[in-house]
Parts: structure tokens; sequence; C-alpha cells
């Protein structure tokens, strides 16, 4: 019996072109295009790597990270317990053929090893029907160079794979094609990028046409992309993202060319009167506040407003490692984070608030966390603002050209910047009409940072004056 041809050994699969890929791929309502080029460990045996840290990925839509340990025989060999510690998160993959056929694999997923550090692709050939096995089997074609791994990602997070083989037409033509560079490891092929190399500099051209453009009046865009006026007081946010042509999704994903972009008011330029910036903001997934709920969490930790306003408790205050917060008396504690060695020590540990009795009163699983971290902040722009009343009613706004750029990010990075005290908790969380019968609770659970410590997060900060560039 002969045996069944692999889906990627097929004549269509050895002539398709590039524009027959992309053209399958956009017809699957694919917004965005990304190539690796596999190298020869890049096989089902070692798993294709993609990176130091998820965060390397915010492209890539992933199923919720969850922590497990592995049980290498390497682990107890060593007796490195660190070596046990692993994240995963699923990764809704569909392998498509020259010819338009799809073959869902059910078990795919990245896996982070914090240890090395490395994210690996996993299970991408168990349980589909897709015939890819000699192109990644190591001892058949699986080290083989001109390998490429293509990845369509849909309005829908469906990611679209398919595998390039290096006799193929294809192959060739990928050597040849310019990529727009979003990560150590991969390209993008994008119509609407085309021509684009850098995000970088496309990202300090648009916000230099930006600052040339002098006072804005305050703005949003809606969802059919229409720029309309925009009066509340947090409208600097807004009013850039509607010139950047970015529409509010309530998503935490990158603003712009992959670049998370962040506005921060200033009394006056470069940066005099700079606030806290706001990291992020995910609402605790253990403790006291998930068992009870956040209206009697804040009744047994909360305080009667300060201003006087009547019937209202609230929970704020700045809440650093280790250190008792004089509002509510409480603290917060990195469990399972070693701050000497910026590194984890127990999958399943957490960011947590304590009482003086050690009771946890709310937390953040490291796996949540890392979650939102990955998505928003392997690069940012930091963007200056200044505001003014408008004459006709609203603000209006002036954003400045002294620029700050963080790249490279990974979750340790944020939690060691905690542990120094940089970073912190500072929630916002009010319970309105308290004593009613039906009490209005307003949560909002916020990490920020100094802004002059903004460096600590990144291995590369830069100050840049866009109109020398």
């Amino acid at each position: 019996m002969s045996q069944k041809i692999g889906t990627y050994d097929t004549d269509a699969a050895r002539n398709a072109s590039l524009g027959k890929i992309t053209g399958s791929l956009i017809g699957l309502n694919v917004k965005s295009i990304y190539v690796k080029k596999l190298a020869p460990n890049d096989n089902s045996k070692n798993q294709p790597y993609f990176g130091s840290h998820l965060t390397d990925l915010p492209f890539i839509p992933t199923g919720e990270i969850v922590a497990s340990e592995t049980t290498s025989n390497k682990s107890t060999a060593t007796k490195n317990n660190k070596r046990k510690i692993k994240y995963q998160a699923s990764v809704n993959i569909i392998w498509l053929d020259a010819e338009g056929h799809t073959y869902p694999a059910p078990n795919a997923k990245l896996i982070y090893y914090p240890q090395y550090p490395e994210v690996r692709f996993s299970g991408f050939l168990k349980g589909s029907g897709v015939n890819a096995s000699r192109w990644m089997d190591p001892y058949q074609e699986g080290r083989a160079e001109g390998r490429w791994l293509i990845f369509g990602v849909a309005e829908d997070e469906t990611v679209y794979a398919y595998l390039v083989t290096p006799e193929s037409l294809l192959s060739k033509e990928l050597e040849k094609t310019e990529l727009f560079e979003v990560s150590s490891v991969f390209g993008e092929i994008s119509s609407g990028k085309t021509g684009v190399t850098s995000t970088r500099g496309a990202l300090i051209a648009k916000l230099l046409e930006i600052h040339e453009l002098g006072w804005i009046r305050g703005q949003k865009l809606s969802p059919a992309g229409i720029k309309e006026e925009y009066t509340a007081l947090n409208a600097g946010g807004y009013t850039l993202e509607a010139e950047l042509g970015v529409t509010p999704n309530g998503f935490a994903e990158p603003d712009y060319l992959g670049w998370e972009v962040k506005q921060f008011g200033v009394k006056g330029f470069p940066t005099k009167g700079t606030k806290p910036t706001t990291l992020m903001t995910p609402e605790p997934n253990g403790g006291f506040y998930v068992e009870h709920g956040a209206q009697e969490f804040v009744r047994r930790y909360g305080y009667p407003d300060k201003s006087g306003i009547p019937d209202r408790l609230n929970f704020g205050g700045r809440h650093l490692v280790d250190r008792v917060c004089n509002a509510t008396n409480l603290t917060m504690r990195l469990i399972g984070f070693d701050s000497a060695t910026s590194s984890i020590t127990d999958a399943n540990g957490s960011i947590a608030i304590v009482d003086s009795h050690g009771i946890i009163t709310a937390s953040w699983s490291f796996a949540k966390v890392m979650d939102h971290w990955k998505r928003k902040h392997v690069q940012a722009v930091y963007v200056p603002s200044i505001s003014q009343a408008s004459t006709s009613g609203g603000m209006e706004y002036h954003y400045g050209k002294d620029i700050e750029l963080g790249t490279g990010t990974n979750f340790e990075m944020i939690l060691t910047a905690m542990a120094g005290g940089h970073a912190y908790y500072d929630p916002g969380i009010k319970l309105e009409n308290a004593t009613k019968a039906s009490p209005k609770i307003k949560k909002r659970s916020q990490f920020r940072v100094n802004h002059k410590e903004l460096s600590s997060l990144y291995k590369s900060y830069e100050f840049l004056d866009i109109t020398a560039v």
C-alpha cells in the first residue's frame, strides 16, 4: 500500500505562491499574518522556540495562562525544583492546506519555562488530521533548512497555521520577502503595513505629525472609524488614539503597530507635574475579595470617605511590598517570588494583600497578571500632553515632542519593580449608599508606578526628542 501524501507534499503545496496562501487566509477573516523561519531544532520533539518570554508574543492570542509543573526526570536528577515551574496557554490552532482544507489542532499550546527562560510551541500535531509529521519529525525532515511557519490571526482569535516546506516555491519566495519585524523570532506580512519595516520609525513619524498639529480638540474614534467630539476630562488618551487611528475596544492589547501607546498629562513640557502611571487594572482572583465579594471586602477593610461624602466607604491607598498601608493597615506580599534573583519559586505564586494576621484579603495569581502583562507591555511609548479648556467648550490637547520608549520586558521585571517599591497597588474602590438597600460598588483595582521609575520595567528605556530624529 502506498504511503499517504503529506498535507504539504502535494503539487498544490509545492507550487503555491505567497499571494495564494495569504489570499486564503484573508478569506478566513485573518487580520494579521506572521511568519517564522524554522530552525533545525524547531520540530515536534524539541518544540519550536517562539521567544524568551510570553511578553514577546502579544500578537498570538491564547487562552487563559495556567500554572503547572513538569514531571521531567531532569528535575529529580538535578534536585532543582525551579525546573518544575512552567506556565501554559492553549492556542486555537487550525492548520490550513494549499487547497483551502482545514485541520483543527485541539492540543496546541504555548509553554513558558521561566527558569531558562523560553517559550515553546507544543501539541500542534497531536489529535489533528493534518499530515505534517515528515517535516516535524527530527528523524525524517524535521531538521531541514528552508521550512517556514505561517500564522494567520483571525478576528475571532483563531490562528490558522500553514507549514512551508523547503522544496516549495513559497519557501524561496519568503527568503526574498521583506518582513515587518514584530519580535526577534517573528516577522509580519500585512497589506496594511506595506513598506513599513521599522515599527519604531513609523511610530515616531506619526507622533511627530501629531505633535506638529498643535492643539487638538478632545475626540474619540467611533467603531466606524469616525472622529467624534469627546468632552470628558479623560479625553487626552482617546484624542491621541483617534489621531493614531486606534478605535477604543476595551481589550488589553497593543495600540499602534504593536506598541502600547500611553499618554500622560503634564503641567508643562517636557514632564513637569507628572502623575503616577497606571500599569494595569486586573480584578483579584483570590482571597476574601473573591470569596465574599467586593461589597463585603470594602465593608470589612475599607473606611468612611475622608472628604466627608456621606454613606460612602472607600478602599484606597498605596500598598507597597512588605510595608503596612496607613489607610487600610494591610500589606502587599509577593508569594512565590525571590526578589534577590528575580525568579519565580512557585508556579502558583501570587501578589497578595494580607492583614495583620496573615489572612489574604485579595490576591492576583502570577498566571493572571502574567496574561495581562503579556498582552500589553512588550514595547510601549509614553507621550506627554498638556491640556486647556476650549473656547467652544470641552478640552483640547497638545502632545509633546519629548517621548519615552520602553522596549523589552517580562513578567519577572514587574515583580522586581514591586519588590523594590517602584510599582505598587493603588486601588480606587468605593461603596456608595453603603447603608441603603441597594448599595452601589465601583471597582478599580489598579497597579501603578511613579513615572520616573518606568525605566525599571524595561530592558531598554529611551528619552527621545522626535523633532531631532
